[in-house]
């Protein structure tokens, strides 16, 4: 009883989460691409390529892997190169989403606390490199799983059918692997966005203390101090959602290492449901990062309207003009 209804809630989530998120990144990209949403170069290029890598956790982990691949097994699970690739995918696309989101953390951090190392740093050029960077090592990093998939048999050489490799429960090099792994998705991006938070947020209380000494009202506050108020709300739009999205999966991680206990029979088990939802909120955040910081900007949001509105005065000349 308890799976099905954990299994059902299931269902209903991801279908939600595909059908609102999708057209949600693919607007988010479309302002960010094609209005003056008073973003420096550089940040818009983190934010899009964050909308992009969004689209592709929506695509690749919830239409394909929980979706597709449960209505339509008897295609995905007959083919190992489906398996492989569907195992890849799914877990490249999270690992480069919470490595964009450190990545522009640190940007943010950058450009807020180290105004001398700014002006070198925050580049457009230094931002599409980071971006390419982080593509590029988190698929590359994920391509050992082509190999955790082998064909259930061999007909006629043909490879059919899937089932995991047992080398991968036994062997070292396994092992260092799945380590290397936990250790690079969730927990060290956790820790280093909570402490650049913590950082930045000190600089910017200590710096606000510093500016409003110079006032002799004590309560006056001058331009400096509200661009850095305003930067602090910048950051936190795209880190804070993790923080709070992703603290049950690190929870989890700890309480695992702690009780060396990594696996559960049924969704009658605790353990179990604890794992489902904490999956549901880590990758809700994967799909809606970006939507959710750039909608807690004010001049994003403006642009969004006017961007709304073009958009429906271009489908009503549209349909007006079919009849």
């Amino acid at each position: 009883m308890m799976q099905a209804a954990i299994l059902t809630m299931g269902d209903v989530f991801y279908n939600a989460l595909l059908i609102l998120g999708i057209p949600a990144n693919v607007v988010t990209l479309l302002t960010l691409q094609l209005r003056d949403c008073g973003i420096s170069k550089n940040t818009t290029i983190y934010l899009v390529s964050m909308a992009t890598s969004d689209l592709l956790v929506l695509i690749f982990y919830v239409g394909m892997s929980r979706i597709l691949v449960p209505h339509f097994p008897q295609f995905f699970r007959y083919y190992p190169m489906a398996c492989r690739f569907e195992l890849i995918m799914m877990t490249a696309v999270v690992d480069c989403s919470v490595w964009l989101t450190v990545s522009f953390t640190f940007d943010r951090f950058v450009a807020i606390c180290f105004q001398g190392f700014k002006r070198r740093y925050c580049a457009t050029k230094t931002a599409a490199l980071m971006v390419s960077t982080v593509y590029l090592l988190t698929y590359a990093r994920n391509f050992p799983y082509y190999f955790t998939v082998v064909p259930y048999f061999v007909y006629g050489g043909q490879q059919i059918g899937c089932k995991t490799n047992p080398a991968i429960y036994s062997a070292p090099g396994w092992k260092a692997f799945y380590w290397l792994r936990t250790i690079l998705t969730p927990f060290a991006p956790y820790v280093i966005i909570v402490l650049f938070n913590i950082l930045t947020i000190r600089h910017i209380l200590v710096a606000s203390r510093v500016r409003q000494s110079f006032h002799s009202d004590g309560a006056s506050r001058d331009s400096e101090m509200q661009n850095r108020q305003r930067a602090m709300v910048f950051l936190f739009g795209a880190s804070a959602s993790f923080i709070l999205l992703w603290m049950s999966t690190v929870g989890i991680f700890l309480f695992s290492r702690i009780t060396n206990r990594y696996s559960f029979r049924n969704y009658n088990d605790p353990f179990a449901v604890v794992n489902e939802m904490s999956r549901m909120l880590r990758i809700l955040n994967c799909s809606s990062s970006t939507c959710m910081y750039a909608l807690s900007q004010s001049k994003f949001r403006e642009e969004l309207k006017k961007f709304g509105k073009f958009l429906k005065t271009l489908i009503w000349k549209s349909t007006a003009m079919t009849k």
